[in-house]
């Protein structure tokens, strides 16, 4: 499940505007510190027990994530990484 929504949260903050509304939430969601400009990670807006199931809340597990990708990513090397990160 880190995984499916890891790679799903990356393909999507990478779209452009034309993308779905989810790209604006996980885009104003979005943390990048200045040490590490090529890595985000996402804030969790939710006050409520059922807030943290929308999925731009439910992104904690992108701290484990330590590769380059908010600049822009190759699907395959994404795939190759995320395995390493989360099923190795």
């Amino acid at each position: 499940m880190k995984y499916a929504c890891s790679k799903l949260a990356i393909n999507l903050y990478l779209l452009d505007n034309t993308g779905p509304p989810i790209t604006q939430k996980l885009k104003t969601s979005a943390y990048i510190n200045d040490r590490l400009p090529g890595i985000a990670h996402f804030m969790d807006t939710s006050r409520l027990k059922i807030g943290k199931q929308s999925f731009p809340n439910r992104l904690s597990n992108m701290k484990a994530i330590k590769f380059d990708w908010t600049r822009g990513i190759d699907k395959h090397k994404l795939r190759i990484e995320l395995k390493k990160t989360f099923i190795d």
